[in-house]
């Protein structure tokens, strides 16, 4: 508990600096400095209840409860999805949801059953392996989906007019879905670099601490990274076909 609370002290930093940002503000009341105490108390919260799922995911390390935790993660996370997006109404929510966890399970499923020397449904390769693809998955489908959206609902007549000239369906909407893709691939791409300098290394310390070799982490690492930009394209696509589904009567 001492530690603990050492280490809670390193937020007097941010709390003193938007504390003295807003002493001089008149028009200030502490708005700034009350939303990052509630924000601290959430996310303390809402990491204790992951550490006690996932201690419990990992002690009963059954099959249907690890596949249970990635569906309400990805019923969750197409909560975020469409709240980021600004989809208007929940017609997007099924189609999101469904993506994520499709699209995270096949592609999680392809490398614990088929890459990774281990247990497919083993818990404690379940869990993380998923989750990395879903959180990869989601920032993504947050990117992916907005501009598949924004682009449909502003150039609606290059739409109207690939339909108007005999295109299919499918044909009319390659222009929507190919920014759609490119959203996904380019942030991806630019940022496995940093991903690579910053984010790696951390996950590695994990690694290595679980008695992996180096070899074997950087095998882990590398079908990860491949394994997390799968996810992301293959969610994005089945959420897309699926909102297409709920929202072509409408076109």
């Amino acid at each position: 508990m001492l530690h603990t609370l050492l280490g809670l002290l390193l937020l007097l930093i941010p709390a003193g600096a938007l504390y003295l940002l807003e002493r001089n503000d008149v028009r200030s009341e502490r708005k700034m400095l009350k939303s990052f105490g509630i924000a601290i108390i959430r996310m303390m919260v809402q990491l204790l209840v992951v550490c006690l799922m996932v201690w419990a995911l990992i002690r009963v390390d059954s099959p249907w409860l690890s596949l249970l935790w990635l569906l309400l993660m990805a019923v969750y996370a197409a909560f975020l999805v469409l709240r980021r997006c600004k989809l208007a109404g929940n017609q997007g929510y099924i189609p999101v949801a469904i993506g994520l966890f499709v699209g995270v399970l096949l592609v999680g499923l392809w490398l614990l059953g088929l890459v990774f020397p281990v247990r497919t449904f083993a818990a404690r390769w379940f869990v993380p392996v998923t989750a990395l693809l879903l959180g990869h998955s989601t920032a993504m489908m947050i990117r992916g989906l907005s501009t598949y959206v924004t682009a449909l609902k502003a150039d609606r007549e290059q739409y109207e007019f690939l339909r108007g000239n005999g295109q299919p369906h499918l044909k009319a909407l390659m222009p929507f879905l190919r920014r759609a893709l490119m959203a996904v691939v380019s942030p991806t791409v630019a940022n496995l670099s940093v991903l690579g300098l910053f984010s790696i290394p951390l996950l590695l310390g994990g690694i290595f601490l679980g008695g992996v070799s180096p070899i074997n982490a950087f095998f882990i690492m590398l079908q990860m990274t491949v394994g997390c930009v799968s996810a992301s394209v293959l969610s994005l696509g089945i959420t897309i076909f699926l909102y297409d589904r709920l929202t072509s009567k409408r076109l």
